[in-house]
């Protein structure tokens, strides 16, 4: 394969020429809520236009609403196609170019979900092609631009029966019964026919057209969904590929991985299917595998490369090339990989975050949202091979207002020798030589990370005075598969004492003031937070949010108690002792540190229940302790108005406890916490 020229030289240049037009604003949770954010770039058919989202901030709403815009790739016309009340996603060009699909909910009062509707792409009146009672979850566009596959979750085949007894008030829920599974369906664009493809105990994700319009590959899993009631989604992770005829009957099962499979795609010759595969439930590394339509054995094409692969999985036109991207390290690339065999390379370079890509009809160009420590994301377009990157978005003029903290990547040595990187956000008006208040930032998971990406959030807490410690310990992606699955059967051991060994470095460079240490986190990360105060008083005062308090409890509590199975090694009722070992509450007697605790009162993910017993055992034995229940949320603050007060309240627990003064207290607002696999 021809080895491809890197994009990202020029990029680079103009990332920094914008980043250093900085001024001198300081950012509130206002400021940080306004930011805009793209998503889903697509290019037209003909290559001359490409569709994307912007989401921002209805203050009077107290929501956020994406709409859809399209610009030419040469930059010279920006339009905003849609501009419904509630807001526009996903959109999708037709094969023919005409027409824009996309999801979109303009019920009155919420009560139908998402449906499709379709817009002339060159504007015009947006026309509803479905209305299913649970709404639409996905769609693609058949080759011929005459008919859209989409899912949509059942609808109960007793449905009068059960309105009626909830009515009445004999409504009793029976638990795993009366499942509801998600199904594959076409529609025809002009007759509005629709034709079910799909029926049975499983659910379906990803449909993907052949290339000839005769079949669709999806990914298929027992996941199901029940009202009100949380589910064991753990079933997802065991999903497999199948194909079936656009005009229905029985369908072909390609792959019997126990581990997932999933997003299938055809190559254009329409005899091999790629598709992304684990081979394990929750940590393994993710592959690139390609299977003949006919079955056989996978093979594997991104065995020797570090990281999971398949972000974005994207055919050549030649079907010589897969596209892929990866977050190794602390940045985010694309990556192309020849399907003859061989190895990965960058198509992307650089200290740069590429994020959701698409490569034009013709193969020769990739547009991609591109951010760095700096410069929140735009779209960029670049030619394969050639040095002629260009901005084709600035959604946030007003970044240029504001000064940007700096962020610096630090390596040191966590225990058994372990190379241990992170993040240090230094505040601003930075001086060296002076010691600033540090706040340790613990990230979800435990499979997740770090990366060096533009972070409102933490650009409030260096405008006011903080250096914030992202560590990326053991447990984390980005570093290879033995890397992440180093903490297995250990959470809280050797992660928290490569987290610790990053604090001791921050001090020993001078820059942190060992006085004036705190710790915050979410999910996973608000686990460790438990966790720290349960094993040392070194800090001032800590923030946990959505976290775990008694893994034993929480198996039975959570919507993932597979991820407990794999960590642990185990059922809770098999090897308690790890549970217990493991859990802030067998230390609840230690914590002598000041802790507030929050927690959405709808997380399935993390039930309230675990803030709540900690909270109780604090108090009873007199530890400083507050608990803030956030009505209506989930596993991360979402609510723009929430997301303030929350912040409000973080700045200010923090100040309070290392003695920081403010002429005008709740200068900091942020987002939410990042949350678990």
């Amino acid at each position: 394969m021809k080895k491809l020229a890197l994009i990202p030289v020029l990029v680079l240049t103009l990332l920094v020429a914008v980043a250093s037009a900085t001024g001198d604003k300081h950012f509130t949770s206002e400021d940080a809520l306004a930011l805009k954010t793209l998503g889903a770039p697509q290019f037209s058919p003909d290559g001359k236009r490409l569709a994307y989202t912007v989401s921002e901030w209805d203050r009077k709403e107290d929501r956020r609403v994406s709409h859809i815009y399209l610009v030419t790739t040469d930059g010279s016309k920006t339009i905003k196609l849609t501009n419904g009340e509630k807001g526009e996603n996903a959109p999708q060009w037709s094969p023919d170019g005409t027409r824009i699909a996309f999801l979109a909910d303009r019920s009155v009062n919420n009560s139908g979900g998402a449906q499709l509707w379709l817009i002339p792409a060159d504007g015009g009146e947006a026309e509803k092609l479905t209305s299913e009672e649970n709404g639409v979850q996905s769609f693609r566009w058949s080759p011929d631009s005459k008919q859209i596959a989409f899912i949509t979750r059942d609808t109960p085949k007793d449905k009068e029966a059960r309105e009626k007894k909830k009515k009445d008030k004999f409504d009793t829920i029976t638990v795993d019964r009366d499942l509801n599974y998600s199904h594959l369906w076409t529609i025809n664009i002009e007759s509005k026919d629709k034709k079910r493809l799909t029926e049975g105990e499983f659910s379906v994700q990803t449909p993907q057209w052949s290339p000839d319009g005769k079949w669709l590959a999806y990914a298929a899993s027992k996941a199901a969904a029940q009202e009100s009631i949380f589910t064991d989604i753990s079933n997802d992770r065991d999903s497999d590929i199948f194909v079936i005829s656009a005009t229905g009957g029985a369908a072909r099962k390609l792959t019997t991985n126990p581990s997932a499979d999933a997003n299938p795609q055809w190559s254009p010759d329409g005899k091999w299917i790629a598709y992304v595969a684990n081979t394990d439930s929750w940590a393994s590394k993710a592959d690139v595998m390609l299977i003949d339509v006919n079955g056989g054995t996978p093979k594997n094409l991104t065995a020797s490369f570090i990281e999971s692969a398949g972000s974005g999985l994207t055919w050549s036109p030649d079907g010589k090339t897969l596209y892929f991207s990866s977050g190794v390290g602390m940045y985010n690339h694309v990556y192309s990989l020849p399907v003859a065999g061989g190895t990965v390379s960058n198509v992307t370079s650089g200290k740069l975050n590429y994020g959701q890509f698409d490569l034009s009809a013709d193969g020769k160009r990739l547009a991609y949202t591109l951010n760095d420590s700096r410069t929140p994301d735009n779209i960029w377009v670049s030619t394969l091979g050639q040095n002629d990157a260009k901005r084709l978005t600035q959604v946030n003029p007003q970044i240029s207002d504001f000064a940007i903290a700096e962020t610096e990547v630090i390596k040191w040595k966590g225990t058994d020798n372990f190379d241990i990187e992170g993040l240090l956000l230094k505040p601003l008006g930075y001086q060296a030589g002076r010691k600033y208040p540090l706040i340790l930032q613990i990230h979800g998971g435990p499979y997740g990370k770090f990366s060096d990406t533009f972070n409102a959030r933490n650009q409030i807490w260096a405008a006011n005075g903080y250096a914030v410690l992202m560590p990326n310990p053991r447990g984390s992606t980005g570093y290879g598969n033995k890397f992440t699955v180093a903490n297995l059967n250990d959470w809280g051991g050797k992660d928290f004492q490569d987290i610790m060994a990053g604090v001791d470095a921050v001090i020993a460079r001078g820059l942190a003031d060992a006085d004036k240490c705190v710790v915050m986190g979410g999910s996973y990360g608000g686990f460790m937070t438990f966790w720290t105060v349960s094993q040392t008083d070194r800090f001032k005062a800590a923030i946990g949010h959505a976290a775990i308090s008694d893994w034993y409890s929480f198996h039975g509590q959570s919507d993932i108690p597979g991820l407990m199975e794999y960590g642990f090694k185990g059922n809770s009722w098999e090897v308690p002792e790890n549970y217990r070992r493991w859990s802030p509450m067998t230390y609840v007697s230690k914590v002598k540190t000041p802790l507030m605790i929050t927690h959405g009162e709808r997380d399935q993910r993390v039930n309230i229940q675990q803030g709540e017993q900690y909270y109780r055992a604090l108090k009873k034995r007199g530890v400083e302790v507050v608990f803030y229940r956030y009505p209506r949320e989930g596993h991360g603050i979402q609510e723009p108005n929430h997301v303030i007060d929350l912040t409000t309240r973080q700045l200010e627990w923090f100040d309070t406890h290392l003695g920081i003064k403010r002429e005008k207290a709740g200068e900091l607002k942020a987002a939410g916490a990042s949350g678990m696999k």
